[in-house]
């Protein structure tokens, strides 16, 4: 059983395997398809060496800015919740 199991699958890989080895002509890929997933990360900055724009600082700042809103009502609802007052 195991021998005719093993027979089925090594028939099924060459089969699946023979026709990506023919030598036929490459398929040529739109140049923005290829150039996406063939160009290399290395011109995009490396974040030691990174500097922030204005807006995006201002953009982090005011996001965090809501964030330590939030965290400060929701340790004044906490601690009146426990003190009770």
């Amino acid at each position: 059983m195991a021998s005719t199991a093993s027979a089925m699958l090594r028939r099924a890989v060459q089969r699946s395997v023979a026709p990506s080895l023919s030598l036929g002509k490459p398929t040529a890929l739109p140049v923005s398809i290829r150039s996406a997933t063939t160009k290399a990360a290395s011109p995009e900055t490396p974040l030691m060496h990174y500097t922030s724009t204005q807006q995006a600082t201002s953009s982090i700042n005011h996001r965090i800015f809501y964030v330590n809103v939030v965290a400060m009502v929701l340790v004044y609802d906490i601690g009146s919740s426990m003190l009770d007052i």
